[in-house]
């Protein structure tokens, strides 16, 4: 199957083949002049003839529309005989042999490309660039500069006043080497917004509040950071803290009096009942001794069998024992030494 493309201008509508895509055919079927003639696809995007007067159709798309703009061709369409006007290619030997005849090369038609593209209208509304209308500008190759395009705009809103070009961000557009040309400028898919330039100062001002703004709160922000991470770091050696307290809690709890072996034995042949042969409890001494014999029970239970003192063997008869109140407390301390021994 040959590749059809569909070209329309106003209400004519056809579907060409292949080689039927040049500028001179295109401009006898719709009148239109041949060096101001191109097209555009369903995007706007404009599209020129090569050189040879052919489009190339790398540029085109099957079964795709395409609407053909130039300027009107009052030439008449028809032959003088009123025959409709026919395809035909001519014979490759009639412009060479021309060409041998007059010694110079036919002339070539110039075409001068024209482009076009939609600019967005925009305002500043809360803080952003809000577009509220759209404009279509046409511009040639050598109008296609950041300020060709800025008068282009100018002109089709009828005021003068001062505009910046940005782009969908907010970006101004700067005039450059890589902004230069229609391969920039005709890219329609590169949403551009106009705005007046008071207007796009004004925005670039409140931008740099808001960042001012941003920059003192990171700044508290930091400082706040700084007394966190101080209070984290405090916190961390609480434990630390928290157990040398609890140490020297136990420590001081359970600190005992160190003392030598023979402190130690004196300790306990002091206070060692001379009957059980055990630490002393509820102590008692006798008169014949002036010292204390022993436990109050084990003594009792010793005179109950014997008339001689415990301890110094005297003998006991009318011989009395006296009970020692107010030391039992200070004696536990001791026994404590004594049982840990």
């Amino acid at each position: 199957d040959m590749e059809q493309y569909v070209v329309f201008r106003n209400n004519k509508r056809l579907s060409l083949r292949e080689e039927d895509m040049t500028a001179e055919k295109l401009s006898r079927i719709f009148q239109v002049s041949t060096h101001s003639l191109y097209m555009t696809d369903d995007t706007n995007v404009a599209i020129f003839p090569g050189a040879s007067g052919n489009f190339n159709t790398f540029d085109l798309t099957p079964r795709a529309h395409y609407e053909i703009h130039g300027e009107d061709d009052t030439s008449p369409a028809t032959t003088s005989t009123g025959q409709r006007f026919t395809f035909t290619r001519m014979p490759a030997t009639t412009s060479s042999s021309t060409a041998q005849r007059t010694g110079t090369a036919p002339p070539r038609a110039t075409v001068s490309k024209t482009c076009q593209r939609s600019i967005f209208l925009a305002e500043v509304v809360g803080g952003r660039l809000s577009p509220s209308r759209m404009v279509v500008v046409r511009f040639s190759e050598c109008e296609a500069t950041l300020q060709g395009i800025i008068g282009k705009v100018q002109d089709a809103i009828g005021s003068h006043d001062p505009m910046v070009l940005t782009d969908a961000q907010g970006n101004a557009i700067l005039d450059s080497e890589g902004t230069t040309g229609s391969q920039y400028w005709k890219q329609n898919a590169r949403k551009i917004l106009a705005v007046q330039e008071q207007a796009f100062q004004e925005l670039q001002r409140t931008k740099r509040r808001r960042m001012s703004r941003k920059d003192e709160d990171a700044a508290g922000i930091g400082e706040i950071t700084e007394k966190i991470e101080e209070l984290v770091l405090a916190s961390q050696s609480l434990p630390d803290i928290t157990a040398a307290v609890k140490e020297l809690t136990n420590l001081a709890a359970t600190q005992r009096v160190i003392l030598t072996p023979s402190q130690l034995q004196t300790i306990k042949q002091g206070f060692c009942c001379v009957v059980c042969m055990k630490f002393i409890e509820e102590p008692v001494f006798t008169e014949c001794c002036r010292s204390i014999i022993g436990c109050k029970t084990c003594v009792e239970q010793w005179q109950e069998t014997s008339v001689h003192c415990a301890k110094c063997r005297g003998n006991t008869a009318g011989n009395n024992i006296f009970e020692i109140n107010g030391v039992s407390e200070a004696l536990a301390v001791l026994r404590s030494l004594f049982e840990e021994e």
